[in-house]
């Protein structure tokens, strides 16, 4: 029989997952609202070498490319908020924080690192285990 801290265990890491694919669709709808004015995210046509430069991977490359939209992952959307919509500000210090505590700032940046966090404790560092008895 599970516990009661076993059974908030689950409500909290459903709450943080549920959080998290609804920060796609707000990542998206920022990335979207930064493009070039007249342009929108089926005929925004990024240049290859950058997105080379982005670090992205051959199979984000191809997602954006085919405007696969419902590919558009945490990882993916950040990469292009932060080389193409915050190019100026992609050397900022916040880029680097890991931990939400030492993030004092507000903005965009902010929030953006923030939901990068949250999603990287959710899906890299929280373990979820059962315990069978």
């Amino acid at each position: 029989m599970a516990t009661v801290m076993e059974d908030q265990n689950e409500r909290n890491f459903l709450l943080l997952h549920r959080l998290l694919l609804y920060s796609t669709r707000v990542l998206l709808a920022k990335f979207e609202s930064l493009l070039p004015q007249g342009t929108t995210l089926q005929t925004w046509q990024p240049k290859g070498k950058d997105l080379t430069a982005a670090k992205l991977s051959n199979t984000q490359i191809s997602n954006i490319k085919q405007r696969r939209t419902e590919k558009f992952d945490i990882g993916l959307l950040i990469s292009l908020l932060r080389n193409f919509s915050y190019k100026s500000d992609s050397k900022n210090p916040l880029w680097n924080v890991t931990d939400n505590h030492k993030i004092q700032n507000t903005g965009d940046i902010a929030d953006i690192v923030r939901i990068r966090n949250l999603r990287n404790m959710v899906c890299v560092e929280y373990c979820t285990y059962k315990d069978f008895r």
